[in-house]
């Protein structure tokens, strides 16, 4: 993780900056391969039929049967997928499963994953974990007791670029970070009224339902952080007036469609001062710490969704495209070595100068410190896939890695348990501060 205000980071060489993570990760111990993994998934939806396609892909993974509650959703998947039908309750005990896949709506995540551990099954959730902290908690509980992966679906952190924003966060190559922003205008068009997405009894609000995925990448990047303010807006209630010849059709509940908060992360741009230069009293202040701004709304044309992810440093800012982001951009004031340390770092980096500074200007200041700098620099990258293709790499990627734990209970994972608690407990005080807030 990023050093925290009270560490003293070594600089790491450049060359060290620009390896991939995976090359620095100590090796595990590697256990004989059990044998394939049987799958059971329950919920049929358009989103878990596209998930199980990506598990399929897994080298001695199959889908053993599927469960839904609607019948004809289930038969449809069954047909796709190439496996039997059980009723859901049975699935989720079934002798015939090792790992139990929930795609169900999030009120129902704790109930079902609690009794597919119960019953010796490892188990994937897709976000969130569950809908209150003391339910997640008790998944991670129930989980450790048995020795059992329990994670939700979190993707975020499998994206190339997540991985390359950390190890450039942790290089201070730009300096410190100091701002971070999440804005994501998303799509209802798929969301009709009555969908279960606007009933916060069974989604938990936007926050718990979505916010998740992003509380979970900068923690990921900076570790636990706290809300410190939240808010939320509500879509006025919505439906046909009588025309005086038919009676009043339905007309439809207010909903909650846009939230945003301010959370506070335990890293900023003075961590990599020593301590003795930094004062005993400003590491204890509350205020240390970078601000990071999440704003969710659900309010948007399918053509309009768009989202971008914003990291304001010392040198320079970056800008993400998309809900699991598949572009950037940077700019910076640095010299002509950073810039070729960030074009290694960055996949897919077209890297163009806009300004050489003459000799008198390479002299730079900000934040009452002194740094040199020789260029300032644009830096275009990309994961080279489309939106579609690298969030199918994500979820087989994530899935990979909670099937090697399965196999090899000494597997170090990405994601782990308590990561999946850590992102409901984010969400679940930023829902309350915006439901106190009014």
């Amino acid at each position: 993780m990023p050093a925290g205000p009270t560490d003293a980071p070594t600089a790491p060489s450049a060359n060290e900056i620009a390896a991939p993570a995976a090359a620095r990760e100590p090796a595990g111990r590697t256990f004989g391969r059990l044998g394939t993994i049987r799958l059971g998934i329950v919920g049929c939806g358009a989103f878990a039929r596209f998930s199980a396609e990506q598990y399929r892909r897994l080298p001695a993974v199959t889908v053993a049967a599927v469960a839904d509650v609607n019948p004809e959703a289930a038969h449809r998947a069954a047909t796709t997928l190439k496996a039997g039908v059980v009723d859901p309750e049975m699935l989720i005990v079934s002798p015939e499963i090792d790992v139990v896949y929930l795609a169900t709506p999030p009120a129902m995540h704790h109930r079902q994953a609690r009794a597919a551990l119960r019953a010796g099954k490892h188990v994937l959730v897709e976000k969130p974990l569950a809908i209150t902290l003391a339910d997640a908690q008790e998944l991670e509980a129930v989980a450790a007791r048995h020795g059992l992966v329990c994670v939700a679906n979190l993707v975020e952190r499998y994206n190339p670029l997540a991985e390359a924003m950390r190890r450039l966060i942790e290089s201070r190559i730009l300096g410190g970070l100091i701002h971070g922003l999440f804005m994501n205008e998303a799509a209802d068009e798929g969301l009709a009224p009555e969908h279960w997405f606007w009933d916060r009894e069974k989604s938990g609000g936007i926050f718990v339902e979505h916010g998740v995925h992003f509380f979970d990448l900068v923690a990921y990047w900076l570790g636990q952080g706290t809300v410190v303010s939240a808010a939320r807006s509500v879509r006025p209630p919505a439906g046909v007036e009588e025309d005086g010849e038919g009676p009043l059709e339905q007309v439809y509940r207010p909903v909650e469609e846009q939230v945003s908060c301010t959370c506070r992360y335990p890293y900023d741009g003075w961590a990599g001062h020593t301590q003795s230069l930094v004062p005993e009293a400003l590491r204890r202040d509350p205020h240390w710490g970078v601000l990071f701004h999440f704003e969710h709304g659900f309010h948007q044309p399918s053509r309009m969704d768009r989202q971008e992810l914003r990291l304001v440093f010392e040198r320079g800012e970056i800008r993400l495209y998309d809900w699991v982001p598949t572009h950037g951009f940077l700019r910076a004031v640095v010299d002509e070595e950073s810039a070729e340390i960030l074009a290694r770092m960055l996949p897919g980096s077209v890297v163009r100068v806009t300004d050489r500074l003459e000799e008198n200007e390479r002299h730079v200041r900000g934040r009452f410190r002194d740094f040199e700098a020789t260029i300032t620099v644009e830096i275009s990258f990309t994961t080279g896939l489309e939106k579609l293709a690298l969030y199918a790499k994500t979820v087989h990627d994530l899935a990979e890695d909670q099937f090697a734990r399965v196999r090899n209970p000494l597997h170090v994972r990405r994601l782990t348990e308590a990561d999946s608690v850590a992102s409901v407990a984010m969400a679940c005080e930023a829902d309350r501060l915006a439901l106190d807030a009014g």
